[in-house]
This record gives C-alpha cells, structure tokens and sequence, in this order.
C-alpha cells in the first residue's frame, strides 16, 4: 500500500509539521507501506522529496525544494501528475491513502480532506466537517455545548472587534 505523508505547509505551524512528520516516518512499518513523502513548501508547493528518512538533524522531515512538485488528480483515485519546466506528466505510481501530518490553517481545517474527496482518494483522519468545526474554537465549543457537553467559559474575539483587553475582562 502507498501512502502519500504530506507534512509542512502554508501555516506557521511548519516546523510542528516536519518534526511531527519525521516521527511517523520513523515509526510506520516499511515492511508493510510504501511511503512517498510529499513536503509542502512555505508556498504551498506540493514537492515528491527524494528521501523518506526522517531528518537526523532534529530539524524533522526534511523540505527539498528540488522535489518535483505533484498534484492530485481530480477524480484520479490517488493518481498523481507532476509538473515542471518539460510540463505536466501523470506517470507516476497512484497513491493508496493520504496521511495529512499538518498543523493549523491549510492542512487541520480541512482544506485538504477536501482536495483528497475531490482526487477521489483515501486519507486519514477526520472528515471536511469535523476538521472545519474543530478548527474554528467559537463553533466547536457551540456544538459541544449543544450537544450537552461541558464546557469552559470563553469569549470569542474577532480581528478588530476589540480595542483593548479591558473591554473584554
């Protein structure tokens, strides 16, 4: 089975994301997958890495920006194409499942479950819905306290609502 681990990404959380992603490259059975490490550059660049060894350096997986950059293909189950200056090609070997191993915006908040729903392709973890809902605190403390669930006092502040702290103590 060929697993795509897709880790770094557009959102702060960048280095959280490789050194994350270093550990699953570390722990999955290799005897049982075939992994195909998939960085995303700061840019948002989907780029095949050359190694799938877990960076040694404490620095995590490591982010290669000589990697060709690959897309998913809308309704390809799993099938990848690459571009580069020669153009796109869609020769490479299909992926079985997506292992997202991001962190915050643009990887948890599922922007890219639904890019994997699009290519028609297996992934892990939660769906668009409950990434979306768990992602946004204000409506994940909402669903839990309509669902019964006990919740801790919060305040919600949006950008720019606020001038100070005191108007919110």
């Amino acid at each position: 089975m060929r697993v795509a681990i897709l880790y770094g990404g557009r959102s702060a959380e960048h280095d959280v994301s490789r050194l994350s992603a270093a550990n699953v490259l570390k722990a999955i059975d290799r005897t049982r997958y075939e992994v195909v490490p998939i960085a995303i550059s700061r840019e948002g660049r989907w780029l095949l890495q050359y190694s799938s060894e877990a960076g040694g350096d404490g620095a995590g997986a490591p982010v290669s920006e000589d990697g060709v950059e690959v897309a998913l293909l809308p309704g390809g189950k799993g099938r990848l194409i690459s571009a580069s200056h020669e153009g796109i090609r869609a020769d490479l070997t299909p992926v079985d499942v997506v292992f997202p191993v991001l962190h915050g915006p643009f990887g948890e908040d599922g922007s890219v479950q639904g890019y994997a729903e699009v290519a028609d392709v297996a992934y892990v973890g939660c769906g668009i819905l409950a990434s979306a809902a768990a992602m946004d605190k204000d409506v994940a403390k909402r669903l839990m306290r309509e669902a019964g669930l006990a919740v801790a006092r919060s305040v919600t502040v949006h950008r720019g609502d606020v001038g100070s702290f005191q108007e919110i103590a």
